[in-house]
């Protein structure tokens, strides 16, 4: 673990999924300061790695809308309050220190005054790829000098969105996947077929097992496994893949908290409602844990005289 320590906050939450993303504006919106670890590039979770393309149905007051379009509004809601979002960093350790916890990454030490654990199924890590060279994860981490050409393999949704984030800055792309369908919204595949038609982007679909592409740079986009082994020595008393909480959803471990898929109170009730309900819930224990002073009761936000541009 690296050992530059990080300016503290006073709350840190493990994972920009849907409960971590409400979880840091609910405790926002109570005043505390709020830093959240993403192990991956972007924001969102399972919603933007997994199906972006596709419709989320049980989302409250949001019918039939796309996940990434849910990933959105959830990061529109924090825009005022200054999040500090620290994106493709692994939590790893988790030690007592100072008046709270510090959490580690292969980047810092964060301290905090209390800890959210949102990291739904574990870390979304992208799945290896047997061609050398090639770049396994989009958006990249770091922003890639442009092009002049480039293959982007897979029929996930991020290969879709690669050829079109590559085509709008003039790079030529091509675009191949085993299969004769590539996964994306109605907007981006009919992006996508007029870059196609206009020459922009060349596809092949379903490729032969042998296509060869020379160019200046490779992405083969495959999907995401995920990966709980770095929070499993953190002494929780886990159960399985599950991390028991009271009802307030602190774990053993006073001041740390578990919210969405993770915690054992939902089991197998794996639903974003549920997630969102155990954000709110943690977060206003949490904001009482570390200033004693704030009720856990929230009261109406309706009462309340939100940030300028919230209005």
């Amino acid at each position: 673990m690296s050992g530059t320590l990080a300016p503290p906050t006073d709350l840190l939450i493990v994972g920009a999924g849907p409960a971590g993303l409400y979880a840091a504006f609910y405790a926002a919106l109570r005043g505390l300061s709020v830093r959240i670890l993403e192990a991956r590039p972007e924001p969102g979770g399972q919603l933007a790695a997994l199906y972006p393309d596709r419709r989320v149905y049980d989302v409250p007051a949001s019918p039939a809308a796309y996940a990434a379009e849910v990933v959105e509004r959830l990061l529109r809601q924090l825009e005022p309050f200054g999040i500090d979002l620290r994106l493709g960093e692994v939590a790893r350790t988790l030690e007592q220190g100072g008046a709270g916890w510090q959490v580690g990454t292969d980047a810092a030490q964060y301290p905090a005054g209390a800890v959210i654990l949102a990291a739904g199924m574990g870390a979304l890590l992208p799945r290896a790829s047997s061609r050398p060279g090639a770049q396994t994860d989009w958006p990249p981490l770091l922003s890639p000098s442009k092009p002049e050409s480039a293959w982007v393999t897979g029929g996930v949704p991020q290969a879709t969105r690669a050829a079109l984030d590559l085509a709008a800055t003039g790079t030529r792309v091509t675009l191949s996947h085993r299969r004769a369908l590539f996964r994306g919204t109605p907007r981006q595949l009919a992006r996508l077929e007029a870059h196609r038609q206009a020459g922009r982007v060349v596809v092949h679909a379903p490729a032969p097992p042998d296509l060869n592409v020379q160019t200046d740079a490779v992405w083969h986009l495959n999907g995401y496994l995920t990966d709980l082994t770095p929070l499993l020595g953190w002494p929780l008393g886990w159960q399985g893949e599950y991390v028991p909480a009271d009802v307030s959803g602190q774990t053993r471990l006073p001041g740390v908290y578990v919210a969405g898929d993770l915690s054992l109170a939902g089991g197998d009730f794996k639903l974003i409602a549920l997630a969102f309900a155990q954000a709110a819930i943690t977060a206003n224990h949490a904001a009482h844990h570390v200033r004693p002073d704030l009720k856990v009761r929230p009261g109406h936000s309706s009462d309340r005289r939100l940030p300028e541009g919230q209005a």
